[in-house]
């Protein structure tokens, strides 16, 4: 079908190819699994059936980006973008996109991000940005929490997640860039300057998980909640399991011994030693988000076996959205902005994610 096609970028790898999975069998012949290898790509495709095709795309090279987005409709990219190359493609042409990679810690709070709002509104396109768990799922659990509370003031997030869960080299090379990264938490209404595994703080996860510590990270959703959300607090933190091993990892922070892995070569190689990590015995994940305002407060939890199969439902259930046209204004939206929370939690729960809003 011409202008209809669903091109996941990054389609083979570990969180693409659940995303592809999830898709084949409700818009059949129409979802492309796409990256450098063709092989890969074809191959991934045959997997999923229903008529899912393989396409070679070099996002590196334009007329490749040029050649795999004839006749798409929606992009899904789940690959690292330097220069944001998929995302500005969506935009000169119209597209409807959504990134589970979107490096938004990057946009900052300056201009960058009207830029691209801007020219998406001219443009009709219409992006979703950061769909995986945090941002992504959590934005959603928060704005159900802001909208029970009649807005937010505060917001806390906290994610755990296992070094037995299963993940890529890509996203293993992103997390060790990320042990470098100064940046900027917003509290009180003012921007305050720190740095990844800092200021631990005793988090009470949900059942059976329970008390861990958990440490500033750059994720990125915090970046753009005193904008989408008016909030004067926004801090997001990351636990690991086991306990030592987070706590190794907070030395060699605090020791600056981690400056090693913003050497390119470096951090490339040690994750292309990682390869797809496709066990994931005794993994689990488990997220916490609090909200307050004024002088309310609520959280709310979420529990699963494997990271990687929540942030593929939780992008594609956003990519639905978008394939059924229920984003109708252009522009670039955060999932707090976009996403009704009933019916995208409650997709959550009928694949086994166990999501609680307790109450008191």
């Amino acid at each position: 079908m011409n202008n209809q096609d669903i091109l996941i970028v990054g389609g083979y790898g570990v969180v693409g190819r659940r995303i592809a999975a999830e898709l084949g069998p409700d818009y059949p012949g129409r979802v492309i699994v796409a990256g450098r290898s063709r092989a890969r790509a074809d191959g991934a495709a045959t997997a999923i059936g229903h008529g899912a095709r393989g396409r070679s795309i070099d996002i590196a090279v334009p007329s490749s980006v040029a050649a795999a987005l004839d006749g798409v409709a929606i992009i899904i990219s789940c690959i690292d973008q330097p220069g944001r190359t998929l995302l500005w493609a969506a935009i000169r042409r119209g597209l409807r996109y959504t990134d589970i990679t979107p490096h938004l810690t990057e946009l900052g709070r300056g201009s960058d991000y009207e830029k691209i709002d801007t020219a998406a509104r001219a443009s009709g396109a219409r992006l979703v940005l950061g769909t995986g768990i945090v941002p992504g799922i959590s934005n959603v659990m928060v704005r159900a929490l802001a909208d029970a509370l009649g807005g937010a003031d505060e917001i806390e997030t906290a994610l755990l997640l296992n070094a037995a869960d299963v993940s890529g080299p890509a996203s293993f090379d992103y997390f060790l860039q990320e042990l470098t990264m100064s940046f900027d938490i917003h509290i009180g209404g003012e921007d305050r300057p720190t740095h990844a595994f800092s200021v631990p703080r005793l988090v009470e996860f949900p059942p059976p998980v329970g008390a861990q510590l958990a440490y500033l990270f750059p994720f990125s959703d915090q970046v753009l909640y005193p904008r989408t959300m008016g909030v004067s607090t926004a801090v997001t933190r990351l636990s690991l399991e086991p306990a030592w091993l987070a706590r190794v990892l907070a030395m060699v922070a605090q020791s600056g011994a981690s400056r090693i892995f913003a050497i390119e070569r470096i951090r490339h190689a040690i994750a292309r030693r990682r390869r797809d990590r496709s066990s994931d015995n005794g993994a689990r994940f488990a997220l916490r988000v609090d909200v307050r305002r004024r002088q309310n407060s609520r959280h709310a939890t979420l529990f699963g076996r494997t990271q990687a199969d929540a942030a593929a439902a939780g992008a594609a259930g956003v990519a639905r959205m978008l394939i059924e046209g229920d984003v109708r204004d252009p522009g670039a939206w955060m999932p707090e902005q976009i996403v009704d929370p009933g019916p995208f939690l409650s997709g959550l729960a009928a694949r086994g994610l166990k999501v609680e809003f307790p109450v008191g």
